[in-house]
């Protein structure tokens, strides 16, 4: 596992609010695209959306947005813009299941003040825990996504006790006979 450091809440915002508006431009080529090939009866169908279908739809193609885009390319067009990424715990992009994780997490009411209510050094909403992933600073080439988690073991390896307080680990015959 990684030590990653989170992008600030500034970008994270900016993301969101890319996002938002691509959103909003999906939409308006699906009803125009439904217009043009179904006509007045397209429109008439829009006008009489019942709110819960608009919900459903709407929760829909924020949940295919995301996932694909996640899944797919380890970014949306809002991160693409603030050159940041979306990572796994290892620093790697995320699978198509941790996005589907991410983009069902961000259904939960009040998840973006998750972010915000969030210690400044976590800097992670409920959907980055729920699917163990991070938003990072685009890496610059070659450069790793985080830097290797401190280990105890590692701290230790060279062992605690002096080189000639240490017991043998192998004894050989000759070592035990008298």
């Amino acid at each position: 596992m990684l030590d990653i450091e989170s992008t600030t809440k500034v970008r994270r915002f900016f993301n969101w609010l890319i996002d938002k508006i691509v959103f909003y431009v999906i939409w308006i080529g699906i009803g125009v695209v439904a217009v043009l090939i179904g006509g007045e009866s397209a429109m008439k169908w829009f006008d009489e959306l019942h709110w819960s279908m608009d919900y459903a739809l709407t929760y829909a193609t924020l949940v295919v947005y995301y996932t694909f885009m996640e899944g797919a390319f380890g970014f949306t067009i809002g991160k693409l813009i603030t050159q940041t990424r979306v990572v796994d715990q290892y620093g790697r992009q995320p699978t198509f299941w941790r996005a589907f994780l991410r983009s069902l997490g961000r259904l939960i009411p009040f998840d973006a003040f998750s972010l915000l209510m969030s210690e400044d050094h976590i800097r992670r909403g409920w959907h980055d825990s729920l699917a163990k992933t991070y938003v990072i600073d685009r890496p610059r080439d070659g450069m790793p996504a985080g830097k290797p988690r401190h280990s105890i073991s590692d701290e230790f390896a060279g062992g605690v006790l002096p080189q000639a307080a240490r017991p043998n680990a192998v004894t050989t015959t000759a070592e035990i006979s008298p």
